[in-house]
Formats: structure tokens, sequence, C-alpha cells
């Protein structure tokens, strides 16, 4: 999405408002409703550049809660995809982690409209679908854990990867630097980068969720991140997905 700064925080604004809505379902505060959001905004545009931002954590409260997703809002994600296509010309791992989002994106589209969803590779297997072995390979984008701190920023940004149902090889490429995550984990902690810290925090619940050892307990880091890291709703969304993850309440 380009545009003015004006545009920008256009966009920006709506993409909080949107993750707002989204906690609050995940909350079980009733339905998203991305229908309803994209009539409520100033233009479609706007409403469509901020479901494209937010991306597949609009799913987020129909794969916790296991509610199913109305065809008017599927229909809103899949015109989000069609209106706002990747950028030609990033550089190339920027363009590969917003590749690996949109896969995330079209794969949980597919899931709730009922159409075929490609195999699950296993966590010691590459990838097997077309659709996973199409895009950039995940180690490259990933780049070397033993630079973790540029790793777990990347890993960060993958974070919409890090729930239930969307699987391929990201989070076993994760879960196998299950030290590295932790590092930057602690490093986002202390250096009160609470955005980045609470992106981690998913995998790191993740990885516990399926049984991954991680040397940092997941519920003390979303606890901690709860206490200090203040409401921003795309920020306190990603803490309440971690936690749902670890099988509790939302933070």
């Amino acid at each position: 999405m380009t545009g003015s700064g004006v545009g920008q925080r256009a966009y920006a604004d709506a993409a909080a408002a949107l993750a707002g809505r989204v906690l609050d379902a995940v909350r079980g505060g009733g339905e998203v409703d991305l229908a309803g959001f994209l009539d409520s905004c100033a233009d479609a545009a706007t409403g469509l550049g901020a479901v494209r931002v937010v991306g597949a954590d609009v799913f987020a409260p129909h794969l916790v809660l296991g509610r199913p997703l109305a065809v008017e809002d599927q229909v809103v994600v899949a015109r989000s995809l069609d209106v706002f296509p990747a950028v030609a010309g990033a550089p190339a791992r920027e363009r590969g982690v917003a590749a690996w989002r949109d896969w995330a994106t079209a794969r949980l589209l597919d899931l709730f409209a009922g159409a075929p969803v490609p195999s699950t590779p296993s966590s010691a297997d590459p990838p097997t679908s077309p659709e996973a072995a199409a895009l950039p390979d995940v180690d490259t984008v990933l780049g070397p854990a033993a630079d973790w701190p540029r790793w777990s920023v990347v890993v960060a940004q993958l974070s919409p990867l890090a729930q239930p149902t969307v699987d391929g090889p990201v989070a076993p490429a994760v879960a196998r630097e299950a030290l590295a995550l932790a590092r930057g984990a602690t490093r986002a902690v202390l250096r009160r980068d609470h955005v980045t810290a609470a992106r981690l925090a998913r995998w790191v619940a993740l990885l516990s969720r399926r049984g991954v050892e991680a040397p940092l307990d997941p519920w003390l880091l979303t606890e901690q991140l709860r206490l200090n890291a203040g409401a921003g709703p795309r920020m306190l969304l990603d803490l309440a997905i971690a936690r749902h993850l670890l099988g509790g309440e939302p933070a």
C-alpha cells in the first residue's frame, strides 16, 4: 500500500480499529463482522487496506473459538487480497515475509470457504503442497539463527502464522531454533519493545502447545507483557492469541 502520509495514517488507524474488533471477538465479545467494519470505514480502500494489514489474524476468533466465517466476510478478505497485491520491488526478505503472510491468509480463507486445504507437512519433512513449495525458502527468509537478533525480528513479522491450523513449514523452522526464539523474546522485553515481544510470545506459546520446550516460561512471558505493555489493540491481540494457544484465558 502506498500513498501520502495522511493516507498511511488512515490505514494505520483503520487497522488498529479492526484489531480491536478482532480482540473483542477473541475475548468472546461477539463477531468481528468484517463486512460491517468495511461499511463503517470512510471508504472501501481504507477498510480493505486494514484487512490486508491485519491479515491472517482476522481469522483468529474463528480458529480459537471454533466459529464459522460468514460468506460476506470471506468476500471481504478475498477483495483485500485482490485490491492490495504484494508490493513489487521490495527487498527480497521483505517480499519473502509478505509472501508467507499472504499464504497464511489465503490458506485460512480456503479453509473457511470449504475449498480443499493443501496437505500439511510434518515437522520433519519439507513442504509438500504446491502452494508452499512455490514460495520463498523459509530458512532463506528467516536467515541464520546464529544471528538471532535479526532472525527474531523476522520471526516476529511472521507472527500471524503462529496460530492453530495454519501449519506449513514456517512453524517447524521456528521450532528448530527454540533457543534463538527465547533469546529474541527476552531481548525484546528488556528493550521494552513490547510489540516485538508480544509477537514472539505467540511463537513461544505455539511451540509450548506442540510440546517443544524453550528456555523461557510462556506464561510468565505473557503475564509480564500484560502487566507492562500498555493497551495497544494490536499488541493485546497478540497476547490474547498467545494465551489461547497456552489453553488459558485471553490477556
